[in-house]
């Protein structure tokens, strides 16, 4: 724990059996493990026996490629209430989108499992990016941004009045250009007061509705310093609610790769990009968009054109692609180098969050580095492989977070509120 009282969040990220497009592969895994309530509830288990305060997935509305038909399919609701008898403390953070939801049912949906969990559940909010979206939902198109941005701020408004009415709370009476909503919950209040909400990146449209309602913003920052700009904007957007910067935690996402060397775990990325075509192919396509120009089309022995990433920079400011444009950044201030070396240094980056690759002990030194250095209040960590990488996480660098301070030796709260708000500690000021 620190001077101010702050001590580290932890998430693990149960994206089926990993981020790495051949986890599937692992030893031990038939391809068929996500189906069954068994996977989901012992990988929970394990999480809870290292204290991790939650467990997290994302969602997604859309058909996702060839080679990812089974990863996202889940029910997360379901998922979710397979999980939460088996399991006591750690808590459970449910993705879903206000785009292609309706704020009467999902805020009761949201609380049911709320109460079956006993306060341990969260809503992520997020607005869904994905315009082929639209079409399983009867829409031509996908909304523009700053349509979907004003209909997850009413949405949001909505889900907490209906929350608030709750238990025998004041009827909810909302007429919006947006939602007409009237009466109540036939629930008890929560055993959290509410269920927290974290919000899914921090991107300027979405700032002030975490500022009032969240109690945790999910974002992608691939440089501490980047970080440490971005932890201070989220505090100060609480406080110009009139909240404390406590209130409102910053939770980067981090990938990982944990060997038990820092050699041993580049020997796992370098092989997946040598032996799986399909994988390299993608990484390709993926650098090509960011760049906005094909891989195919360049010289991979030359450094890219400082044109073509200022266009590329550009473009992304311009849409207000906080990912891409830092991702750009990161690229223009690296010295001049082949696009093949690019293409290698960014290998396991195309999922958008800052990137670990090492073992353990390099694991706690930067976690503990970005966290005394309000770069971050916790992680949400996602890793290459969920089935071998948890254990490592439980029995190696959870010890030494212990050891140094900063990560509780037993569960403070029975309920995620808790859990965040331990997490807070008493900051009352915005880190300069």
């Amino acid at each position: 724990m620190t001077d101010d009282g702050r001590r580290l969040f932890l998430a693990y990220n149960l994206r089926s059996y990993g981020v790495s497009p051949r986890a599937w592969l692992s030893p031990g895994l038939t391809g068929r493990e996500i189906f069954t309530a068994e996977y989901w509830s012992r990988t929970a288990r394990l999480a809870e026996k290292g204290l991790f305060d939650a467990v997290f997935s994302g969602d997604s509305a859309q058909f996702l490629g060839f080679n990812r038909i089974d990863l996202d399919g889940l029910d997360r609701f379901v998922q979710w209430a397979t999980v939460v008898p088996e399991t006591e403390r750690v808590g459970v953070i449910v993705t879903a989108s206000t785009t292609y939801n309706d704020p009467y049912r999902l805020a009761e949906r949201l609380l049911s499992l709320d109460h079956l969990s006993a306060g341990r559940v969260s809503w992520n909010l997020v607005t869904t990016f994905a315009e082929d979206a639209a079409a399983n939902f009867g829409l031509a198109r996908h909304p523009e941004r700053g349509l979907r941005y004003r209909r997850a701020e009413d949405f949001a408004e909505v889900v907490v009045r209906l929350w608030d009415s709750a238990g025998g709370g004041p009827e909810v009476a909302h007429h919006s250009d947006h939602f007409t909503v009237a009466g109540r919950l036939p629930l008890p209040r929560s055993p959290q007061g509410r269920p927290p909400i974290i919000r899914a990146s921090s991107s300027s449209e979405g700032r002030a509705l975490a500022g009032r309602l969240a109690s945790a913003v999910f974002d992608s920052a691939l440089t501490i310093e980047e970080a440490q700009a971005r932890y201070r904007m989220v505090k100060s957007d609480a406080v110009a609610a009139g909240r404390r910067p406590a209130d409102l935690a910053y939770l980067p996402g981090v990938r990982i790769v944990l060997g038990s060397t820092g050699a041993e775990a580049r020997a796992r990325v370098d092989e997946l990009f040598t032996e799986d075509p399909i994988t390299r192919t993608q990484h390709e396509v993926w650098f090509g968009g960011l760049i906005g120009a094909p891989v195919t089309d360049l010289d991979q022995d030359r450094p890219i054109s400082p044109a073509v990433l200022e266009a590329a920079l550009a473009a992304a400011e311009a849409d207000r692609d906080h990912l891409r444009a830092s991702t750009l950044q990161v690229l223009a201030e690296t010295p001049r180098i082949p696009l093949s070396e690019h293409l290698r240094r960014t290998r396991y980056l195309s999922g958008g969050h800052g990137t670990f690759v090492g073992a353990p002990e390099q694991l706690a030194d930067r976690m503990e580095h970005w966290f005394r250095s309000y770069a971050a209040d916790g992680f949400v960590i996602a890793p290459d492989l969920v089935t071998e990488t948890l254990p490592i996480l439980v029995d190696e660098v959870v010890p030494l977070l212990q050891a140094r301070g900063i990560y509780k030796r037993e569960y403070a709260s029975s309920t995620l509120a808790g859990h965040l708000r331990a997490a807070g500690g008493q900051v009352s000021e915005v880190p300069a």
